[in-house]
């Protein structure tokens, strides 16, 4: 990398070297001078406005702001002294009375920015009047809400939503007094094209944003006395880095680690998933084992004498009616080595006859295109669709599922016209794309292969596209469709669970042929990502986790043991159609409402916030470590305890004989499979 020349100055009579292009605040902040800031973000790019940052240049009583300020060879700047603090208090001033800032009802007070400064700066009452008048309150949005008459106009929202969200929803509105942050045409926020990524939220150096689902202990917030955290987020396979923080044990909020280059094309955007939805309740947790009565009740038992009853109940039901009614049920939520430690104690500890993940009919349809391809195939990246000229959806909704990813597809279509085609049935991609194809489910196959056929400068296939639905104008468009994947240089396929969950698999395998027309990427990866259906899909699957076949005679299940988590939401055909059987028993953080009337014993286990592990990416090829943010509730045991407890009941002994050999075994396991 070629070095950038060097500025020589002089700041605070100190003389320092930076590079050229260098701001005086960078190179403020690169000397250890601190300079105060409002509209300034190190993330964003630099805007100027709050002119809180200013400093004296050369001796000039005309003060510059530093944040827009580049540095020059000879330059002599002063950061600080009565005349400067004398300006930033009078800046301050006009602030705090352009607007309703009075801190004792905020519920930001104690951890907003222009609070600090006005303590920095001793600021303890206004020698201005006030002048503000009332302005509106938004809070039409589950997530978030929107207070005017506490937003200092620095911009800091609008500036993250345009260049890290890539949404560009936010914008300033009206002019002087009377100026508003918008969203779209002065739309409320439930009525914008916001995705709720709350970026704006994590920016906002005032009450203007909150989360409206922060814990009691953020409201009169000491940012000072929180714990804070780095970790990732786990919820859907990108791994996205996040900081958390917590306060005597209690989380106070999750942001992204945001950054103005990251090495990750979402710059440490974090989505409504990561950011807010973990701060929901996630039902009634279990705190004590649970055994069901005959009655249908539910009682609170010991742990040994409910660990006692699972062992016995499957040993004996496995030792009456064979390995052939015992089953076992996984979500592919948990980390890598919860699932390594529950497979081998089902298939080596009691020799289950079927083992499954709860998306194992998704796994089936992936497997059954590997060994159609004749080997296997190399899935692509996530990070690289911005690279992409083309992308095309099948079955695919990832603001639900991957939603970090739905924002990168708006982002490139907004900013760099990137062509975005949707098979299948979404609602946050279609307005901003005019290829969207909102067919049934059962007709997604009719329409890839009509693709695949026109693409190969084929026919078409008789009437396909009307069996699909497609009529005049669509028909046009998906034309226009083939047209542009055929002069396509860098197209992307992405495959979603409505299309691995279909009935008939061999419509991915369509999509593989697809994407093996347009050749494969320079690293040998197949122009395809598929998104899971949970958070550590690729690792469940890689581990081998889930069947490749269907499950055999479920009228010979007698007893089985269920592993749940609570990124799950217990509600997947997996769990509901299940039959009642002799004997269940589940592991998990809450209580399972729709396996009440099934179960037999209920084993507590701590959210994925409250346990460390490893969970692999999206496309495999990659983990992450998560540390634990949270301890669990006292009387809740690790799952690594749960297991090793079982294990020694009905004599299995692994070859692993703690936590970090568990880790090595699954980082070596994941490796192999790569």
């Amino acid at each position: 990398m070629e070095q950038k020349p060097k500025i020589q100055f002089t700041i605070d009579g100190k003389e320092v070297l930076v590079d050229e292009g260098a701001t005086i605040l960078e190179a403020a902040q690169i000397n250890d001078i601190h300079i105060p800031t409002l509209c300034h973000h190190k993330a964003l790019s630099n805007y100027g406005g709050c002119r809180m940052c200013v400093v004296e240049v050369d001796g000039s009583p005309k003060l510059v702001a530093s944040c827009v300020t580049p540095v020059r060879n000879g330059m002599e700047v002063v950061t600080s002294n009565d005349y400067i603090i004398e300006c930033r208090r009078t800046i301050l001033e006009y602030i705090f009375a352009e607007r309703n800032h009075n801190c004792m009802f905020c519920p930001q007070s104690g951890d907003c920015e222009l609070q600090n400064l006005a303590y920095e700066l001793q600021m303890d009452h206004l020698t201005v009047s006030f002048s503000f008048n009332q302005f509106p309150t938004d809070v039409t949005s589950e997530y978030m809400a929107i207070d005017h008459n506490r937003c200092i106009l620095c911009g800091r929202c609008v500036r993250a939503c345009k260049e890290i969200a890539g949404a560009s929803v936010l914008h300033f509105m009206n002019r002087g007094p009377e100026s508003l942050i918008s969203m779209d045409l002065n739309e409320s926020r439930k009525e914008s094209t916001c995705y709720s990524c709350g970026i704006c939220v994590q920016v906002c150096p005032t009450g203007a944003m909150v989360n409206r689902y922060r814990s009691h202990y953020a409201v009169k917030g000491h940012p000072k006395d929180y714990q804070k955290i780095e970790s990732i987020c786990p919820q859907c396979g990108l791994l996205c880095p996040t900081v958390s923080f917590t306060k005597d044990n209690n989380l106070i909020k999750i942001e992204g680690k945001m950054m103005s280059e990251n090495g990750r094309p979402d710059r440490g955007q974090l989505c409504w998933r990561g950011r807010f939805e973990v701060l929901k309740s996630n039902g009634k947790r279990l705190l004590r084992p649970m055994v069901r009565n005959q009655d249908g009740t539910w009682r609170e038992e010991r742990w040994e004498a409910a660990l006692d009853l699972v062992a016995g109940k499957l040993n004996t039901i496995r030792n009456n009616n064979g390995i052939e009614a015992i089953f076992g049920l996984a979500s592919s939520a948990a980390a890598n080595e919860e699932l390594i430690f529950f497979r081998d104690l089902m298939i080596r500890g009691w020799s289950a006859g079927h083992m499954d993940t709860l998306d194992g009919v998704h796994f089936r349809a992936v497997h059954g295109t590997r060994k159609d391809s004749k080997g296997r195939f190399r899935e692509d990246s996530w990070q690289r669709i911005p690279e992409a000229d083309l992308v095309i959806l099948f079955g695919a909704s990832p603001y639900h599922s991957q939603p970090v990813i739905s924002s990168l597809l708006r982002k490139g279509i907004l900013e760099s016209g990137m062509n975005v085609v949707v098979f299948g049935r979404t609602d946050h991609i279609s307005p901003y794309t005019p290829y969207y194809f909102p067919v049934e489910n059962r007709d997604l196959p009719l329409l890839i292969q009509a693709l695949r056929t026109k693409v190969m400068n084929k026919d078409d296939a008789p009437g396909i596209l009307e069996k699909a639905g497609l009529e005049n104008d669509a028909v046009k468009a998906f034309h226009e469709v083939a047209e542009a994947l055929s002069d396509s240089v860098n197209p992307l396929f992405i495959a979603g669970p409505t299309l691995t969950g279909l009935e008939t698999p061999s419509a991915l395998c369509d999509v593989v042929r697809l994407a093996h027309l347009k050749g494969l990427l320079p690293d040998n990866a197949l122009r395809l990502i598929i998104l899971k259906p949970f958070g550590n899909s690729a690792g469940a699957w890689k581990l081998g986790i889930s069947s490749t076949k269907e499950p055999p005679n479920r009228d010979r299940w007698k007893a089985g043991l269920i592993l749940l988590s609570e990124a799950d939401g217990y509600h997947v055909p997996a769990l509901e159609e299940l039959h009642p059987v002799d004997f269940l028993a589940v592991i998990s953080p809450c209580f399972p409402e729709n396996l009440a009337d099934k179960a037999h014993v209920l084993i507590p286990k701590p959210l994925w916030m409250e346990e460390e592990g490893t969970f692999t990416s999206l496309e495999g090829c990659e983990t992450a470590y998560k540390k634990s943010v949270l301890r669990p509730p006292e009387g809740v045991r690790d799952s690594w305890q749960t297991f090793w407890s079982l294990a020694q009941r009905i004599g299995f002994h692994p070859d692993y004989k703690s936590r970090e050999e568990l880790s090595e075994r699954a980082e070596r396991e994941i490796r192999s499979e790569r």
